[in-house]
C-alpha cells in the first residue's frame, strides 16, 4: 500500500522525535540524580527544573516528554508500517496537546517562574515542529 505521506516527512518525524527523547531524557535523568543542569545561554535550568510547576501529578515534566516524544514516534512508525490513517490522526492529537502544554510552560517559565531553561525552550521548539509536521501531513493526506 502506497503511503499518502512522504517517507522523507516520516523520516523527519522520527528524527524530531528523537531529538526531543533525548532531550527530555537528559533532563529526567538529571532530575532522578539530583544533580546539577548544565546551562547555557539561559542561566535557569535549575530554577525550572526544581519549580513547583516542574511535576504533573507527581512525574517530573521530563518523563511525561520521554513518554510523549516517544509515542509520536511509536506512532509515526507504526503508520509508516500500516498507513492507517487513524495513526496520523492520533498523531496530530497528540502533537497539539504537546504544543499547547510547551506554549503554557513557556508562558509560566516566563511570566510565573521568571527564569528559562534552554533545554526546556528546545523541547517546546521540538514539540512545535511536531505539530507543524502533523500539520504538514494533514495537508497532503486532503490533498491525496
Amino acid at each position: 500500500m502506497q503511503s499518502k505521506i512522504p517517507n522523507w516527512l516520516l523520516a523527519t518525524f522520527i528524527a524530531v522525535a528523537l531529538i526531543g527523547f533525548s532531550d527530555s531524557s537528559f533532563l529526567l535523568a538529571k532530575r532522578l540524580s539530583g544533580g546539577p543542569i548544565p546551562c547555557f545561554i539561559t542561566t535557569g535550568c535549575d530554577t525550572v527544573s526544581l519549580s513547583s510547576y516542574s511535576t504533573l501529578w507527581g512525574i517530573p515534566l521530563a518523563g511525561w516528554g520521554v513518554a510523549f516524544y516517544l509515542g509520536i514516534g511509536f506512532l509515526t512508525l507504526l503508520y509508516w508500517d500500516t498507513k492507517k490513517e487513524y495513526l496520523l490522526k492520533l498523531i496530530f492529537t497528540g502533537t497539539f496537546i504537546g504544543f499547547v502544554m510547551s506554549a503554557y510552560f513557556m508562558y509560566l517559565q516566563k511570566f510565573v517562574i521568571g527564569a528559562f531553561c534552554v533545554y526546556c525552550i528546545g523541547s517546546a521548539i521540538t514539540s512545535t515542529t511536531l505539530f507543524a509536521l502533523s500539520l504538514i501531513s494533514r495537508k497532503k493526506l486532503n490533498s491525496a
